[in-house]
């Protein structure tokens, strides 16, 4: 080999964002004039230049060429030790290349952002804010968060208190912020607050917001309950001048029309039962004794089908519950039972501990209602055009929990999401088709 090529230093240290270089020696071992053509090889390459790039040597000596690392400060260029080689083609004679090899360690630096959304909330009983963490560092970095108010007026809770955030990624966290004392009446307050962020080996982050607490009874209470019973009375004055009578005749005429067809069955019977005593002569088979009386048919009112429950169907409600674990999905389904179609008309949900996740209504398979558990304690859907499930299919609840909510008395331990929804509608009998 006539070519020789050696690094100096071999390992080299440099911070993101500055520069750091080492020499590179070429020695032509050979009989002629040689150029040499330097390429830098590996990850490095993206930010290494070599200067000059192509070096001519005459025999018998050498020359340097010098490299110069410029790593970006940024996320994409990881700390801790990158190798790297540099290739050295001769051009007369490119089959006697070398490739000498070293090292690069990158220093860590850390870069991170913080932001608080929104600035300012509100809420009577409480807000809730978000705080996003930025990571630009090129390693990872372990955030705490604190918050305080400075008259003490606000309760905090962070989800999470801690955490480890990876190079080039952000994380969020949870803020609710609770106001330690309602206020009833009154203008509404202003609580300023702070939350700090505290990142390893780098100064803490300092985040201003507010809350704003309303009072729980406006102002003008007072006016509003005055107008109310004002109205209150107008519409009892309304209500015995004007419609009750209209009700109460209204009601006599419906009485009248649906008792017409009774009492005029029953003069017809004492017709007939008038003519057979008359047929059957003055002492009649018993000599008078005996006669029958007629009686007048009994007055019986039909009785009404329940409100939106069609004729010849039957009313018919159903629960469906579940209890999920954390971080854990859970179903409760009810199939509707051979030859009846269940008409489904309303759907009432409920959440009483205030969890916090995801509610999927499933029809045979189809998600047809969908909602955020913490957007809701109890809550009720009327169907406009109710939906027919056929028998043999199966109408799922489906529980999806995040995050529990304080149990509910007598049942047992916490941190299990319960859930319920309520399904009412009525059952139509289907006819079962005729055996050919």
């Amino acid at each position: 080999m006539t070519t020789v090529a050696n690094l100096d230093p071999i390992s080299v240290e440099v911070t993101p964002g500055e520069e750091a270089g080492c020499l590179l020696e070429i020695r032509n071992d050979g009989s002629i004039v040689e150029s040499y053509v330097v390429e830098v090889v590996g990850d490095v390459a993206a930010w290494t230049t070599v200067e000059p790039s192509v070096v001519s040597v005459y025999p018998g000596t050498s020359e340097r060429v010098s490299v110069h690392f410029r790593p970006p400060r940024s996320a994409q260029v990881p700390a801790g030790e990158l190798p790297y080689a540099l290739r050295v083609v001769p051009t007369e004679h490119p089959e006697d290349l070398t490739v000498p090899e070293g090292t690069v360690h990158v220093l860590p630096f850390v870069d991170t952002t913080a932001e608080i959304v929104p600035r300012t909330s509100k809420g009577r009983w409480g807000a809730q804010h978000e705080v996003a963490i930025d990571n630009r560092s090129n390693t990872p970095v372990q955030v705490a968060l604190t918050a305080t108010d400075p008259d003490d007026r606000l309760r905090f809770r962070t989800q999470p208190e801690n955490l480890t955030i990876n190079p080039g990624q952000a994380a969020f966290v949870k803020l609710r912020v609770k106001p330690r004392r309602m206020l009833w009446r009154g203008h509404p307050v202003t609580l300023p607050f702070q939350v700090v962020v505290t990142p390893d080996d780098a100064p803490p982050a300092a985040l201003d917001a507010a809350t704003v607490q309303p009072p729980i009874l406006p102002n003008n209470l007072g006016r509003l309950l005055a107008a109310l019973v004002v109205l209150l009375l107008l519409l009892t004055g309304l209500w015995f001048a004007l419609l009750r009578p209209a009700v109460k005749t209204a009601a006599k005429e419906a009485t009248q029309e649906q008792l017409a067809p009774i009492a005029q069955k029953a003069n017809e019977a004492n017709e007939k039962a008038q003519k057979a005593v008359e047929a059957a002569g003055p002492g009649g088979a018993n000599g008078g004794a005996g006669r029958p009386t007629p009686t007048a048919a009994p007055s019986v009112a039909p009785t009404p089908p329940l409100p939106g429950v069609p004729p010849g169907a039957q009313a018919f409600a159903r629960r469906l519950q579940t209890t999920t674990g954390t971080g854990a999905s859970r179903t409760d389904q009810y199939t509707v039972p051979s030859r009846r179609t269940f008409v489904l008309t309303d759907i009432f949900l409920q959440n009483p501990q205030g969890d916090e996740g995801r509610l999927d209504l499933v029809v045979d398979g189809t998600v047809v209602l969908t909602v955020a558990l913490n957007n809701f304690r109890d809550l009720d859907y009327h169907m406009v055009s109710p939906i027919e499930v056929p028998a043999g299919r199966v109408i799922s609840m489906r529980v999806t929990c995040q995050r529990a909510g304080a149990p509910l008395a007598g049942t047992g331990g916490g941190g299990q999401c319960r859930d319920f929804a309520l399904l009412s509608g009525y059952h139509r009998t289907v006819a079962s088709s005729p055996t050919p």
